[in-house]
């Protein structure tokens, strides 16, 4: 990897300076106003604000809403990384800056630390007054970073190692400046292994500064410019043992002054014939000024190649051209951080030349060095040449310890006797103590200082001699709060593009100050307890044990004093629906008198994992004799409700959710004294162990009535003719629901028939919802899939019928809607033995309303509960009518639940909102009374 080489340079560093002073550390504040943040932390968010608090956890996100004058603060290595491309642009008095903040560089050698590893590369595409600082690019089969059509551009202190392998095909440059960019500079870069060059500027561009670059071992040029105005190539450090230092062609003008050409092979056999260090093509000599470089390669070597002709020294150069009066060769080992003391590249460069740097590549500032004599020109006469300034070597300094306490915390701080380096000056001892609290300087003796702000702060400890060379240590303090951390619990079901996992918890963390937590324990409820590290923003667990119920989640969270807090809260897993389409027939058959059929979970395909309930469509036909069906779970008592009732010869079809046995099969039961045919199709499972959608119940609302036009349909539907209804973006159905839940009527039907009910826009998905006799009412409940927002309905007769439509709720598409408890199938309401009533034994009068409480009871939550699932049931109604179910203390919708006629015992499935006390209301329609049942299959509730 690229770090790797950089880790290994580093290392060989014999001068500890204030390398990459400036380099931004992260503290401990909540962010400065203007600022952007971008940190590869668990609670980041690409969707966020952007925030300290809540960063963006890519570049990109951060990269598509910066404002001029903001800054992106590249906290450590972004989570998601790959190519970035910026597209906005700052301007010249607010710039856009990029740039990477060290994370720990507390007890690191300045040396040693380095930039966030972006683990991509980096496109300018036509921007302007943009800076990019302090950050880490590995590439392999694209340039780390390409400027193409931008202006005022500024790339400093970038590492950049290209990760192909040797002679892969894919030429890629470090830096690529295109044709139409200008006023770029390329400066205080160190780029590695590049397998095309290090820098090119390509022809057209004007305008290019490159200077004060570590550019090592490119497959081309370190440095190429090509058809380029007024380029500026100064103070660079160029290593190449084969390939050229740097290449001018194309009619390019130029100055080039204080590199350093260097390269002695290192055992590296290059191919022949090795090129020149420094090669100026003829179409551009007139218009390139060159002085004070100065080359030290393997002998033999050209040094320069200008105009086309070769020159193997200084001397035969300046003697042929007039160029390089002040060059120098042969100057021995000039390469990074320990250059040989007395070199002559010391105190010898040109500090006016243009693009010269008041730092070196490490931002070490320039400096006199005492054993050398300054031979340099300009304002002053120090300045080295090449990327590196030699600095005055000494020992760290001591005094900065380690320290941890509540605050306010005191410590003091001893800088130790001064020992003088390797050019004997005078010292001076700053210690800062990395709270916002003035530094102190020319410290002596013992310096105390109280901290009274919380945090983990570095103190820092600098000696810096008469001539400006420093170096410093760093230790780490961590102040304490007064009391512990504050813990709090806040739990949720698990989210993932739009769906949620029901049954899989998710205890999110208040992570502003875990820098202070020791360890951090979850007890889940259902079994031990767990540790999670401090650094998580949050925990997940999933609960298998079925029947679901509720649990106690403990938060135990112990800080670094020791200090313990505790912080509980609930989660009660659920399920998510998954609709399966398109529907099918999954069992077909006759059922015998009193016969109990098993319907297996491969038969209803809930063989999956964590399937607790199956929404089922069951069809009856009824043979000689009336009766009804009940389904239940397998393995259980059959209990004392009925999901489809049917009469002789007569077919019926019905919805419901059935509950299953842990192995996902359920029993079907015919209560009547003949046999019975049945046909069942499972429309969708619930499950508590994979994504699917939640519910959103809304006011029942009626969509449409071709008896008067609601809808935009007026008049009967035709036989075999369809109609189409827009059920989405309206009525409070978003337009993205991933379903909605329909309640369809049949009316005034000329001729017996079934009703299909199809999904707009998705082939195969028709299904059978009801079937009429003629003159006959019939309301069927069903959960249609949207593709596009709308449903077909299909009149399957030979005659016409009214289509009436009601909305009672969707699936969303955020996952943050209701769950699903299923429960086993409990009559609540019958009366004609007073359940549900409070014991009174009377039919439900003509234009009367019932309250029924469905919260709190057979295993539904007392508070919570969004939408009740209810089979509803009118027994033999002496004349016809229809039901409304809403909920209780809201007004009574214009819609139905269940319509019923005379003599007919008729049930439905109903998905009723529920009121904030738990009770749902029924209102009997009709014109005169008639004994409700409703027996309840689940409920949804918010999570």
């Amino acid at each position: 990897m690229g770090s790797s080489r950089f880790v290994a340079l580093a290392a060989s560093t014999l001068v500890v300076v204030s390398a990459l002073a400036g380099a931004p550390a992260a503290t401990a504040d909540t962010g400065q106003p203007g600022t952007l943040y971008v940190q590869g932390v668990d609670w980041c968010s690409d969707t966020g604000p952007g925030t300290q608090d809540v960063p963006f956890c890519s570049v990109q996100a951060a990269a598509d809403v910066v404002m001029p004058g903001q800054t992106v603060d590249i906290v450590g290595a972004p989570f998601h990384g790959g190519k970035v491309t910026l597209t906005r642009s700052g301007t010249p008095s607010a710039p856009i800056t990029f740039q990477g903040v060290s994370t720990d560089p507390v007890n690191t050698s300045a040396n040693l630390v380095l930039p966030p590893n972006l683990d991509g590369t980096i496109t300018l595409s036509g921007v302007h007054d943009v800076h990019l600082s302090y950050l880490l690019l590995d590439h392999t089969s694209t340039d780390a970073v390409d400027v193409k059509g931008s202006q005022n551009v500024l790339l400093d202190r970038l590492y950049i190692a290209d990760q192909a392998s040797p002679g892969a095909a894919a030429l890629t440059d470090g830096v690529s400046v295109d044709g139409a960019s200008s006023g770029v500079t390329v400066s205080r870069n160190q780029i590695f292994d590049s397998s095309g060059n290090a820098v090119q500027v390509a022809s057209g561009a004007h305008d290019v500064t490159v200077t004060t670059n570590e550019l090592v071992t490119s497959r081309y040029a370190e440095v190429a410019v090509s058809g380029t105005a007024t380029a500026e190539v100064t103070g660079n450090t160029l290593d190449d043992a084969c390939g050229p230092g740097l290449t001018i062609d194309g009619g390019s003008s130029a100055t080039v002054e204080n590199n350093v050409f260097t390269g002695f092979g290192q055992s590296v056999v290059c191919p022949a014939p090795t090129a020149p260090a420094f090669s100026v093509a003829a179409d551009s000599a007139a218009s390139v000024t060159a002085d004070y470089n100065a080359l030290a390669v393997d002998s033999g070597r050209t040094e320069y190649s200008w105009g086309g002709t070769a020159y193997p020294t200084v001397a035969a150069f300046t003697a042929a051209t007039g160029q390089g009066a002040h060059d120098l060769d042969h100057v021995g080992y000039a390469y990074p951080d320990a250059t040989d003391e007395n070199s002559p590249v010391i105190d010898s460069a040109d500090a006016d030349a243009p693009g010269e740097l008041a730092t070196d590549v490490h931002g070490a500032p320039r400096v006199d060095d005492p054993l050398v004599t300054d031979t340099g020109t300009g304002t002053r006469t120090t300045y080295d040449r090449g990327a590196f300034e030699r600095q005055d070597t000494f020992p760290l300094p001591s005094g900065p310890t380690s320290a941890s306490g509540i605050g306010p915390l005191t410590v003091s701080v001893t800088p130790g006797s001064a020992r003088p380096g390797s050019w004997g000056l005078p010292q001076t001892y700053t210690v800062d103590f990395g709270d916002g609290s003035p530094a102190v300087t020319d410290a002596s003796g013992t310096v105390t200082h109280t901290y009274t702000t919380p945090g983990v702060h570095a103190e820092k400890v600098t000696v810096t001699d008469a001539n400006g060379s420093s170096a410093s240590r760093t230790a780490k303090v961590t102040v304490g709060t007064a009391t512990p951390p504050a813990t709090s619990a806040a739990v949720h079901a698990d989210l993932g593009q739009g769906t949620v996992d029901a049954g899989s918890a998710v205890l999110t963390f208040d992570h502003s100050d875990n820098w202070e937590l020791a360890s951090r324990t979850v007890s889940w409820g259902d079994s031990g307890t767990y540790s999670v590290p401090v650094t998580a923003g949050a925990a997940g667990h999933d609960y298998d044990d079925v029947p679901l119920r509720t649990y106690t989640v403990t938060l135990t969270q112990t800080d670094i004093f020791g200090r313990t807090a505790t912080a509980t809260t609930t989660f009660r897993p659920a399920d998510s629906y998954t609709p399966l389409t398109p529907p099918e027939y999954d069992y077909q058959g006759t059922v015998k008198a009193h016969g109990l059929l098993t319907l297996d979970s491969s038969t209803l395909h809930t063989d999956t994992n964590g399937v607790d309930a199956a929404a089922l469509r069951v069809t009856a036909t009824g043979g000689s004799a009336g009766g009804y069906l009940t389904l239940y779970p397998y393995g259980t008592t059959r209990p004392s409700v009925s999901a489809v009732n049917f009469a002789a010869h007569q077919t019926t079809e019905n919805g419901m959710t059935v509950r299953t046995d842990s192995s996902g099969d359920v029993y079907l039961y015919n209560g009547s004294a003949a046999s019975v045919s049945v046909k069942v199709v499972t429309a969708g499972i619930f499950s508590h162990a994979q994504f699917g959608h939640s519910y959103t119940p809304v006011a029942p609302v009626r969509v449409l009535d071709t008896r008067n036009g609601t809808g935009g349909v007026t008049g009967p539907v035709a036989s075999g003719k369809s109609i189409t209804v827009a059920v989405a973006g309206t009525h409070g159905i978003p337009a993205d629901a991933a379903a909605v839940v329909l309640d369809v009527q049949t009316t005034s039907a000329q001729a017996s028939g079934s009703l299909g009910v199809t999904s707009h826009g998705m082939a195969d998905s028709a299904v059978t919802t009801s079937y009429w006799a003629k003159g006959q009412t019939v309301s069927n409940l069903t959960v249609v899939p949207l593709v596009d927002g709308k449903v077909v309905l299909h009149n399957s007769s030979s005659g016409s019928v009214q289509m009436v439509t009601d909305v009672f709720g969707y699936a969303d598409t955020t996952g943050t809607g209701s769950v699903y408890l299923s429960s086993t199938p409990t009559r609540i309401l019958d009366t004609r033995n007073g359940t549900g009533t409070g014991g009174r034994v009377a039919k439900l009068g003509a234009h009367q309303t019932l309250r029924l409480k469905v919260s709190g009871v057979h295993g539904i939550p007392s508070s919570g509960t969004t939408a009740a699932d209810l089979v509803l049931t009118a027994v033999s109604p002496a004349a016809g009518g229809y039901l409304t179910a809403w909920a209780d203390g809201t007004p009574r919708p214009g819609t139905a639940s269940l319509d019923y006629g005379t003599g007919r015992t008729t049930p439905n499935e109903i998905l009723p909102p529920v009121g904030s006390d738990g009770y749902v209301d029924l209102y009997n329609g009709g014109s005169t009374a008639v004994n409700v049942l409703a027996d309840q299959y689940g409920a949804y509730v918010a999570q």
